[in-house]
């Protein structure tokens, strides 16, 4: 069956292209634990993010490189050129995408328009892992969970759609426990939870039902 893509990352692609788009996307699930990809895997295509939550990492060791839970976009451009996933994507939550096969993505390339897309998803990506890094050399811990939630709000309420199921507007699904949190940040969980209980009692971060809440004046900032 042909998916819409007209309000998608696809919109900007001429209709012609957009229409190769449509026939080539195929609906799949992912359970929770499940990967979209794995680094150092061969390149599997792109996946759209319609529904839930997954989280794109890099391990060394037991030891996060970077953890970054996302709530919606299209992910994988950047392993279109190394041939190759340089991180994983784990569903945490069930997961609903549309994926774009290798054999259609290597054909859509011979198109100009479409290594355009391709580059700007790559920038795209590049550019929330550097910031990402950047949050992770924070030396303060608190400033350093700070930076971090306040950037994964800010992006997951970007899209609409990811604020399904939020219980006020300002809410994200936040399917993690304090203990992958304190994982994610290189924290002890004793140490983050001291640090929550502060930023609760001061009404800047709250995280209750699964869901992660934070003051709208300050994720816009």
């Amino acid at each position: 069956m042909a998916m819409h893509v007209a309000d998608g990352p696809f919109a900007g692609l001429e209709r012609r292209l957009r229409e190769r788009v449509e026939h080539a996307l195929v609906r799949r699930t992912f359970d929770k634990g499940e990967h979209l990809y794995a680094a150092g895997n061969e390149y599997a295509g792109l996946f759209w993010l319609r529904s839930g939550v997954a989280l794109a990492y890099n391990r060394r060791g037991d030891r996060y490189e970077f953890a970054v839970p996302l709530h919606w976009g299209l992910w994988g451009a950047p392993s279109i050129i190394t041939r190759k996933h340089n991180s994983t994507l784990e569903a945490r939550t069930r997961c609903v995408v549309d994926w774009l096969p290798p054999e259609a993505t290597r054909a859509l390339m011979e198109e100009a328009a479409f290594v355009r897309l391709v580059a700007k998803w790559t920038a795209d990506d590049y550019a929330m892992l550097l910031d990402m890094l950047a949050v992770m050399s924070i030396g303060r811990s608190e400033d350093r969970l700070m930076g971090y939630l306040t950037r994964i709000h800010a992006f997951a309420v970007a899209n609409p759609d990811a604020m399904a199921g939020a219980q006020s507007a300002s809410g994200i699904a936040w399917p993690f426990t304090t203990v992958q949190l304190a994982a994610f940040l290189g924290l002890s969980r004793p140490h983050l939870s001291a640090i929550l209980g502060r930023l609760n009692g001061d009404g800047r971060v709250r995280i209750a039902d699964r869901l992660l809440f934070m003051p709208e004046a300050q994720w816009r900032q």
